[in-house]
């Protein structure tokens, strides 16, 4: 007996429906009713009444923006910060932190940052303390490095806050002595 791949049966067995060649598979906005291939799917909202709406970050002010209170460069970790005061307050609510891409020491000593467009970190004090607090979702990060679109989450390093563990375990191997 012949066998024939149940991926030509599918749609041979679709060819008997007498809908099949009257309705289009994706209704049209002026034939509104629903096709047999497509059915319209529902969720349920409750199933994410539990997530909190992400707060709206600020775009990052232009260079010599007088909101910008300090802007240093950080060598340990060859970052750019940049901090603001967004509200006026006299306080440092809103900073930002970005990958460098060449730096060198001028005449005087100071050094020149070249820096990658938009940030990579951002920090903004929701509660208004002074403090930038992780726990509390004021720190984001963007892995595309692409300024405020929308895509930034937030930062959690608690894995990089742990203990190290023992690490690997070696005994040498028991012998009677070197030979």
């Amino acid at each position: 007996m012949m066998q024939i791949p149940l991926l030509l049966v599918i749609p041979f067995l679709g060819a008997f429906n007498p809908t099949f060649w009257e309705e289009p598979a994706f209704p049209s906005q002026s034939n509104p009713q629903s096709s047999t291939w497509v059915q319209p799917v529902g969720m349920n909202s409750n199933l994410f009444s539990s997530i909190h709406p992400r707060p709206k970050l600020p775009v990052e002010p232009e260079e010599f923006d007088p909101r910008e209170i300090n802007a240093y460069y950080d060598w340990r970790n060859d970052m750019f910060f940049r901090e603001f005061d967004m509200t006026g307050s006299g306080f440092v609510n809103f900073m930002t932190a970005r990958r460098t891409y060449k730096v060198w020491l001028d005449e005087f000593g100071t050094p020149v940052v070249l820096t990658v467009g938009d940030p990579v970190f951002f920090w903004i004090d929701l509660n208004g303390n002074g403090k930038f607090e992780q726990e509390l979702g004021e720190m984001f990060k963007d892995p595309y490095e692409d300024g405020v679109t929308g895509n930034e989450e937030p930062y959690d390093n608690s894995d990089l806050q742990e203990p190290a563990g023992p690490g690997p375990q070696w005994n040498p191997p028991s012998q009677g002595g070197f030979k």
